[in-house]
């Protein structure tokens, strides 16, 4: 029965390494093929700084809008309208349906890729 045991052993060594050499491969593919799917499909590049779209969504505790389905984080001082205000003040004049132009800077989620706002103009 030991014998058998020790027989066997190296066949199982070898097998579990071909699983985990299989698995990391897949997994190391799949995210490869994620952030290219990223990169390839967001229309909105580093150097484009002005957005205009329509607010489907406005996160009062996150501060985050989400206009023609791309997600927008305030920074903690912004233009608004012409006048300077704090993001609590933009979040609670903000409505669903409003059309906007957004002036954008860095990037606020590198996960999700969410552009951080500094400049509002209501278009409606």
């Amino acid at each position: 029965m030991i014998t058998r045991l020790l027989l066997n052993q190296p066949r199982r060594a070898l097998a579990v390494a071909l699983i985990a050499l299989a698995a990391t491969m897949t997994s190391g593919m799949a995210f490869a093929q994620a952030d290219d799917e990223v990169m390839e499909g967001n229309p909105i590049s580093l150097e484009n700084v002005v957005f205009e779209g329509t607010v489907n969504f406005v996160h009062p505790d996150s501060f985050m809008l989400v206009i023609d389905d791309y997600s927008f984080v305030l920074e903690r001082v912004i233009t608004f309208n012409g006048g300077t205000w704090s993001r609590e003040q933009v979040v609670q004049r903000l409505a669903q349906g409003d059309r906007l132009k957004l002036e954008l800077g860095g990037i606020a989620d590198q996960r999700s890729g969410a552009r951080l706002v500094q400049k509002i103009e209501v278009l409606n």
